[in-house]
Order: C-alpha cells, then sequence, then structure tokens
C-alpha cells in the first residue's frame, strides 16, 4: 500500500464571499477551545471531499505576525489530519464546508493547535457529519 501524501491543494480551500457567509450563518458550530468549527454540509464546485477557511481575528490577536502564524499552525494541523475525515466522507459521498476560528488571547503550540483541530473535527463529525 503506498504511503499516503498529505497535501492541501487549492480545490481544498473554500473560496468566495458567499459560500463563507453561508456556511458561518447557517453552519453547525463545536467548540474546542481556543478552536471553533462551523461546517455545514452541501454540494462543493470541486471533486474535494471537503473545504477549508481558516480565521483569526485581529479582535483576539493584535499583531498580524501572530494572526498569521496561528493561521500556518491550523493549515497544518488540518493538512495532517484530514485524510481520516476525508475517507469519512468520501465512503457516505456527502461534502462538507468548513470554517476554523481561532478565539484565543494567546498563541498556542503547534502540538496544542493539532490536538484541538483533531477534536474539534471528531466531534463535529460525531454531532452534525
Amino acid at each position: 500500500m503506498p504511503e499516503q501524501r498529505h497535501t492541501f491543494p487549492k480545490s481544498e480551500r473554500l473560496c468566495g464571499d458567499l459560500r463563507i457567509k453561508e456556511v458561518a450563518t447557517t453552519g453547525r458550530s463545536v467548540h474546542e477551545p481556543p478552536i471553533k468549527l462551523i461546517g455545514k454540509r452541501m454540494p462543493l464546485p470541486s471533486i474535494a471531499p471537503a473545504q477549508v477557511a481558516f480565521a483569526v481575528p485581529s479582535r483576539n490577536l493584535k499583531r498580524a505576525v501572530d494572526r498569521n502564524r496561528m493561521k500556518r499552525r491550523m493549515r497544518e494541523a488540518y493538512r495532517l489530519e484530514k485524510h481520516r475525515f476525508h475517507e469519512r466522507l468520501g465512503a457516505s459521498g456527502a461534502q462538507c464546508a468548513w470554517l476554523f476560528i481561532y478565539q484565543g488571547n494567546t498563541l498556542v503550540t503547534f502540538a496544542e493547535t493539532r490536538i484541538r483541530l483533531s477534536r474539534a473535527l471528531d466531534r463535529w463529525m460525531g454531532e452534525h457529519g
């Protein structure tokens, strides 16, 4: 069995104001402090089982350097964890749009980010997937 590649192609990025706004307003959420996950089952314009967006409000982290670092950490954590959830979505033939929002006031380590993000996805899939 070939080793699975952990990539995050453009087709898996949630784009477009209307689509992001729809997920944010009508999606179902799970809160795993300091990460909030809002997701919605919906048809997507790509073949990817899920599309994702990441947000870090400037209200929480004032410095752009810190916001960018947190977004990079969340993207990397998602990239390493996504294969489990893509398999479950692919088996059911569903597509999801997810929005990860960082709500903490301080930076957390990459290891902590990965644990929280994975837990949030597990809970969302269990409750709403």
